[in-house]
């Protein structure tokens, strides 16, 4: 079908026609159409301020409200306590297989479920402490300038656009939203600045490039390789630590040329964490680069929260491979009576520092205290900071 613009009233139900037509089937070859035709919908109801059915989080409490049920009755259609939370609260967008599910069990009418949803966020909203916060990383902004920062840098697109599309699945529900919106977007004014030495070539970026890169640190100078081989691969790495309101490692996004990036926060100073984390968002890179350029979208991560979303789940396998193959564990006792033996048995094999190892042996076993004289602690800031934004605030 071709998709044609709506300029009139006429249009706009011949679209939500097609909307709920194409909503009904159940399979996953029209996700395209129904995301493009979803967003003609909004910016039409968005520009003249008409909209015919209520937005979807007012369908979805009118419908509880009139069946008796609870939020913990929606999770069936929604997914985890979490995101029906979000979702009522506005946090979070409805998924294509959300509003099937909601349609299907509760009868809510897809109208009303893709119809323009109110604003939980705007560019009033974001905090004066995350707006001084982010002055003091080498930025001169006022609240006036806000207005225009942040659509720049989010590739001319309303600052609204980014927040719906972001996946946010792995940040905490207490997350600013504006302070989020905030921080990606000078993520990406600092991207668009960097010169990198490569463009990114896609075929040229595999599992196999994540395995080399994370060999690298044990060497010596590991961090700053990796950042050089980076850079020759064409994708940006931009520390900026978080906001206040704000609770994240780290996120990979795309500058309006698709250019991969990776924002990091280097929230603990822990080399680590640095690799892991780093490693991490490379996989989402290396994994979802498609997603991350045709859904105009990013994932935000912060690494505390155990993730249910597959994408997540996928970065998080891929990042421990890449540092630590399965087979080499497989070679040694790595269960809470591992030896320090073991440790370095599997640095060896694995070709990376002992701190890696130890790091990933406490996230496995939930103990900190165990092989916590072998974590590398305050080196990761100390070179970081004079190497890419000295106006890190002490």
């Amino acid at each position: 079908m071709t998709i044609k613009p709506i300029r009139n009233a006429s249009d706009l139900s011949a679209t939500k026609a097609r909307l709920a037509s194409l909503l009904t089937r159940n399979s996953g070859e029209f996700d395209d159409e129904i995301e493009v035709l979803t967003t003609l919908v909004e910016q039409f109801e968005e520009k003249f301020a008409r909209v015919d059915a209520p937005d979807p989080i007012a369908a979805i409490k009118f419908r509880m409200e009139e069946k008796g049920l609870t939020p913990r009755q929606l999770e069936p259609y929604i997914g985890s306590r979490a995101r029906v939370s979000e979702v009522l609260t506005g946090k979070r967008s409805l998924s294509i297989d959300m509003i099937r599910s909601l349609h299907a069990g509760l009868g809510i009418p897809y109208a009303s479920l893709v119809a323009r949803q109110r604003k939980t966020e705007s560019v009033d909203e974001i905090s004066g402490d995350a707006l001084r916060h982010l002055n003091t990383l080498g930025f001169s902004l006022g609240r006036d300038d806000i207005s225009h920062f942040i659509p720049l840098s989010l590739q001319k697109a309303a600052p609204s656009a980014l927040l719906r599309k972001t996946r946010t699945q792995r940040a905490a529900s207490k997350t600013d939203q504006g302070a989020l919106l905030l921080w990606q977007a000078a993520v990406l004014q600092r991207a668009e600045a960097l010169k990198l030495a490569s463009t990114f070539d896609r075929s040229q970026f595999s599992q196999a490039s994540l395995r080399k890169l994370a060999k690298l640190s044990s060497k010596i100078d590991g961090i700053k390789r990796v950042l050089d081989n980076l850079s020759h691969l064409g994708i940006a790495v931009i520390v900026m630590p978080s906001l206040p309101g704000t609770f994240l490692d780290g996120a990979a996004m795309v500058t309006s040329t698709n250019a991969p990036v990776v924002g990091l926060t280097l929230r603990y100073d822990r080399a680590d964490n640095f690799w892991f984390t780093l490693l991490h968002e490379l996989s989402h890179i290396c994994l979802h680069y498609e997603i991350l350029v045709d859904g105009h979208t990013a994932f935000v991560d912060d690494m505390e929260i155990a993730s249910d979303d597959l994408q997540e789940q996928e970065a998080d396998t891929l990042a421990q491979e890449s540092l630590i193959p399965s087979s080499i564990l497989e070679q040694v006792v790595w269960s809470p009576d591992s030896s320090l033996d073991d440790i370095t048995t599997v640095s060896a094999r694995a070709v990376v520092p002992v701190t890696v190892v130890a790091g990933r042996w406490q996230r496995d076993h939930q103990n900190y205290k165990k092989f916590s004289r072998l974590i590398d602690r305050g080196s990761v800031r100390s070179f970081l900071l004079p190497w890419q934004n000295p106006k890190w605030p002490s």
